[in-house]
């Protein structure tokens, strides 16, 4: 049978599951084919993840795959932390302490709002491992469930350091080499697909292309202003440079600025530079079983086919590409993968109702 593939935005792959739902089966197994391991079953009827893989089997099937050939590093094969760093900036699973960022958010506003309380202009300020894990356009808005009110993303004025903007950019350098290719495909579970990778990014640069994405969110949509920096080349260093450059920034235009950041040293950096600050506490442990929001699902499957490379729908007999060679700059910014069909079955219905969708925003055709 000829292979049909389909080029889906993120938003786009909610009509995939629909069309799982609709049709004869309740749950996606949802596997990384590189390792033969299965990562989830998505229960689309409650809707559910259950069975998620455990950090024991995970890293066991990673180390399994361990290179014998020098030319590649084992930095390019997805670890438990990507796994769950992808559930972390999809929004499945929430920081330790969302309800104090929530409250705390909540009293910055209404103090911005009072000029009383607070009499200069407040502006938020972000670390990059904010922007990594997506916090403004995944986790926000939040709610209290206290009192009802929720707190949005454009509920304030952002500032963001060139020094952070400069950190994602140097990520994003490393394409793979016909030798990296070839050592890869002698190891991994599925080498047929690994030709797919010819000249594309490695796994640090597609994470990076990940925080990118959310970069471009802060300045478009939350139209941050951004502020001048200048970094150094050790990394401890760098981040008081960070730290400093917000300081400077509001010193010299009278302004109070709140620093979110997902490290414990910056919290330190950002108090010494005067800055009001507060540590987004990573979680550590994965549920084995926990409910997803529908619209959430699209987030996760995105944020995982671009870390890991791809990802399979093993009972749908579907891949999703997160990567391939000659993905463009615009199919990042677009948020764009490539889902292979091995069969005609749920192709069709797919790829009208997705016409069907586009037609109706007016956006191009298949």
């Amino acid at each position: 049978m000829e292979v049909k593939e389909l080029v889906m935005t993120r938003r786009e792959l909610q009509i995939l599951t629909n069309a799982v739902y609709r049709g004869d089966k309740r749950y996606i197994h949802v596997s990384y084919p590189f390792y033969a391991l299965e990562l989830f079953t998505l229960d689309i009827e409650k809707p559910e993840l259950v069975k998620i893989v455990r950090p024991d089997g995970f890293e066991w099937a990673r180390n399994s795959r361990k290179p014998l050939d020098k030319s590649v590093s084992m930095d390019e094969f997805p670890n438990f932390n990507d796994f769950r760093n992808c559930l972390l900036s999809s929004g499945f699973i929430d920081y330790k302490n969302e309800n104090e960022i929530t409250k705390m958010l909540m009293e910055l506003r209404e103090e911005a709002r009072d000029p009383n309380k607070r009499p200069r202009p407040v502006f938020v300020a972000v670390d990059t491992n904010i922007l990594y894990d997506r916090f403004l356009s995944r986790h926000l808005p939040l709610s209290d469930a206290g009192n009802g009110k929720t707190v949005e993303a454009t509920d304030f004025r952002y500032v963001l350091s060139e020094i952070v903007q400069l950190e994602i950019d140097l990520k994003i350098t490393h394409k793979y080499s016909r030798d990296e290719i070839h050592a890869m495909a002698s190891v991994l579970a599925r080498p047929e697909l690994v030709r797919e990778f010819s000249n594309a990014s490695g796994r640090r640069t597609r994470v990076a292309k990940l925080a990118l994405n959310e970069m471009t969110y802060l300045i478009g949509e939350l139209r941050a202003l951004r502020v001048k920096g200048n970094p150094v080349k050790d990394k401890e260093r760098n981040d008081i440079a960070i730290a400093q450059s917000y300081k400077n920034w509001a010193r010299s235009g009278d302004y109070d600025v709140f620093l979110l950041t997902a490290d414990e040293d910056m919290v330190s950096h950002a108090r010494t530079s005067e800055l009001m600050t507060v540590q987004l506490e990573l979680p550590f442990e994965v549920p084995e079983h926990s409910r997803i929001d529908p619209w959430k699902t699209s987030d996760l499957l995105y944020d995982l086919a671009v870390t890991f490379g791809v990802i399979s729908l093993d009972n749908e007999n579907m891949l999703v590409f997160g990567e391939w060679g000659g993905k463009g700059s615009s199919d990042y910014l677009r948020e764009n993968v490539k889902v292979r069909f091995e069969s005609e079955e749920k192709y069709k219905p797919i790829s009208e109702q997705l016409q069907l969708c586009r037609t109706i925003l007016g956006e191009t055709s298949l």
